[in-house]
């Protein structure tokens, strides 16, 4: 747990670690560099071996390294064909399962795309399959926050007001706070002052709760008129990371904050250093 502070770790296992593909030594690894979490990457399908998934939730908590984790990039809650609505759906389930066998308490999925449709009639849908997923979990008696995450192209379905809307709509919701995607879909949000707002904002319409229990993703980003293009590290992007943790720090937020730079860990442990400084 954070217990209400901002903890800093990257998105998958550190670069520098010695086993890369596997995440009990990205723990490790973690815990050496003086970061605080880890987010579990299943981006590319979500299959671990119990073993490893008893291991990590022992030394994530003997090490006091809490874990977050992503589910896989083929999931669209607005699929043409039920059958693929379904099957995402499902992986949502299976990721929030092997999350929970793991330990983590926080897990994040991009939730859908527009294809095209109105985004009222995309938020139905993404909301009415978020209402099954919750259901069959607690059945399931797993208690994990579901974070659909704030997208960074416009045709993705995760916009700040979506994301607002359906976490007061679905219980077990939460925002994931993707501020670097933030930028790249709208061109603005890159200022103390506009950073201040999406806290405001957050805090005012989800409660405080809300900014002392956040799941952040952050790197670099470079941008064009379709939004998010890719990840860069922090020096070599426009986005104003200083302004957002100074504006992190002044409202006092806590959470996760998830470094997804190509370069992981070293911009992870720039974020620390320089919010410690504040």
């Amino acid at each position: 747990m954070h217990d209400g502070k901002l903890l800093f770790g990257t998105a998958g296992v550190p670069n520098s670690t010695s086993k890369k593909n596997n995440p009990i030594d990205g723990v490790k690894r973690i815990h050496e560099l003086g970061l605080d979490c880890m987010q579990l990457e299943f981006a590319h399908g979500v299959r671990m071996k119990e073993e490893i998934s008893s291991g990590l939730r022992k030394i994530s908590y003997e090490l006091g390294v809490p874990l977050t984790s992503h589910g896989p990039y083929y999931i669209n809650l607005n699929a043409r064909e039920q059958d693929k609505i379904d099957s995402s759906v499902e992986r949502i389930i299976q990721t929030a399962k092997i999350s929970d066998l793991c330990g983590a308490e926080s897990m994040t999925f991009h939730a859908a795309f527009y294809m095209k449709d109105s985004p009222f009639d995309v938020f139905d849908l993404v909301e009415k399959s978020m209402n099954v997923i919750e259901e069959r979990l607690s059945r399931l008696d797993i208690q994990i926050e579901l974070r659909p995450e704030l997208t960074g192209k416009t045709s993705q379905f995760g916009s700040l007001e979506e994301l607002i809307s359906l976490t007061k709509n679905v219980e077990s919701c939460r925002p994931c706070m993707d501020f670097s995607h933030l930028f790249a879909r709208t061109g603005k949000f890159n200022s103390e002052e506009e950073f201040d707002e999406v806290l405001e904002v957050l805090n005012k319409e989800l409660q405080p709760e809300a900014i002392q229990n956040m799941h952040i993703h952050i790197s670099g980003i470079s941008t064009n008129s379709k939004g998010d293009l890719k990840h860069l590290n922090l020096s070599d992007s426009k986005f104003d990371w200083k302004a957002l943790l100074r504006s992190l720090k002044k409202y006092n937020c806590g959470g996760y904050m998830i470094c997804n730079s190509p370069n992981l860990e070293d911009d992870a442990l720039m974020l620390k250093e320089y919010y410690a400084s504040l």
